[in-house]
């Protein structure tokens, strides 16, 4: 069989959009796929608590009434989409044994008695049909979930302008597909498509580093009369954000072990109680934000999926915004001079 060789070059653009800093996009290698738009902070990517977009900086929602809510909403689409499908093109090359035993001419059944090889070969044709779901344009994705026999089958198709929900999980050849018709889109996916993803995959964070901003998010709670300020909880930071997850900072200095006391640790947000009252009355929650590396150490296990990070600081400045598009920004920390109290 003569070996397919491709080449693919990664574009990265940076685009503006309204209401939060630039977007990293990423072009896809094909026409079939979709590009990665992913969030950013100071020209880096933004990882943990994302924008929701929808709301301002002064803190009002975009209502569906006004003319700018459909650009939100398709543009958020389009971010959830990236980051479900920047996660899954990363797990791959964790996955290489896997994808290297599965099985692209016939599907490997489930059972109680599978071989190792056979369970690798599950597991990978499991992650091809997640990838062909997350990166399939919605015209490419219906040449292989579009079953031509169903009198409407574009219907479970996102609109134009959106795209599908990671959530979506649709199911090779479309609904009430024939068994030919599973393994006939399986096959020329995973034979036409799938190389292409695989070699897209290396190319991003090649070394396994994530260089950016983690962000968190925390209410702003009662005002500390005697302290001087608002007690900012660590124990709300945990949160299932972006591929940074807060228990995985790894520390480098008594200061920063602080922050990841076992019981919990509260920083102070030092504040006059002349301006905290204002304070208080207008914002319920603020953002915090780390500059960070992270590191892709694997799968934390097979069952749930799902990438192994941990994160080391840059600097020892948190910075805190009241917006989380992150363009209102209220003070500074220095984790090396911070008040903080354990329970």
């Amino acid at each position: 069989m003569r070996q397919l060789s491709i080449m693919i070059i990664v574009s990265v653009l940076h685009l503006p959009l309204w209401g939060q800093g630039k977007e990293k996009v990423y072009e896809s290698p094909s026409s079939n796929f979709i590009n990665l738009s992913l969030q950013t902070h100071n020209g880096k990517l933004r990882f943990g608590v994302q924008d929701e977009y929808y709301v301002r900086s002064d803190g009002s929602y975009v209502k569906a009434s006004e003319a700018s809510y459909v650009d939100m909403d398709k543009r958020f689409s389009h971010n959830n989409a990236s980051r479900h499908a920047f996660a899954e093109l990363l797990k791959i090359r964790f996955k290489e044994n896997m994808f290297a035993a599965m099985d692209k001419d016939y599907f490997t059944e489930r059972t109680n008695t599978m071989f190792e090889k056979d369970i690798m070969s599950h597991t990978a044709q499991q992650h091809t049909l997640a990838l062909a779901n997350a990166l399939n344009t919605n015209k490419h994705a219906m040449s292989y979930f579009c079953n031509q026999k169903e009198s409407d089958c574009t219907s479970g198709f996102p609109q134009k302008g959106y795209y599908n929900e990671p959530r979506n999980i649709r199911p090779w050849g479309g609904r009430g597909a024939s068994e030919f018709q599973k393994l006939r889109a399986y096959t020329t996916f995973a034979k036409t498509d799938l190389p292409i993803i695989e070699k897209w995959g290396e190319t991003l964070c090649p070394d396994n580093t994530l260089n950016g901003y983690y962000v968190t998010r925390t209410h702003l709670g009662k005002y500390d009369f005697k302290a001087g300020g608002f007690w900012l909880h660590t124990h709300q930071f945990y949160n299932q954000g972006f591929l940074l997850q807060w228990y995985g900072l790894q520390p480098s200095n008594s200061s920063e072990r602080k922050l990841m006391h076992p019981n919990g640790a509260s920083i102070l947000f030092k504040m006059s109680p002349e301006k905290a009252e204002a304070f208080s009355e207008k914002f319920q929650q603020l953002y915090l934000v780390f500059d960070v590396t992270g590191k892709l150490n694997g799968l934390e296990n097979y069952r749930a999926d799902r990438l192994k990070t941990t994160f080391s600081l840059n600097s020892p400045i948190i910075e805190i915004y009241s917006d989380d598009g992150l363009n209102n920004k209220e003070s500074e920390i220095n984790i090396n001079t911070m008040v903080t109290k354990t329970r």
